[in-house]
């Protein structure tokens, strides 16, 4: 077999493997339990970075709307 063949035949070879590739995710129960003050935090922390600058916008808007 002429190299060219080989290396194409190499390269085409993971290609043509079946299912996805691999990520080094796994799937299941997690190691430690989440405890329900964890998620408060998280979601608190979530909940304040997006609302919390749309309310002080919308609190300062009288401001805004005098600077002209």
């Amino acid at each position: 077999m002429p190299p060219v063949a080989l290396l194409a035949r190499s390269l085409l070879r993971s290609a043509a493997r079946p299912g996805p590739a691999p990520r080094g995710l796994k799937s299941g129960p997690p190691e430690s339990p989440v405890g329900v003050w964890e998620s408060v935090v998280g979601l608190v922390a979530m909940f304040g970075s997006f609302l919390g600058p749309a309310a002080w916008v919308l609190g300062n808007l009288q401001s805004y709307k005098n600077r002209e």
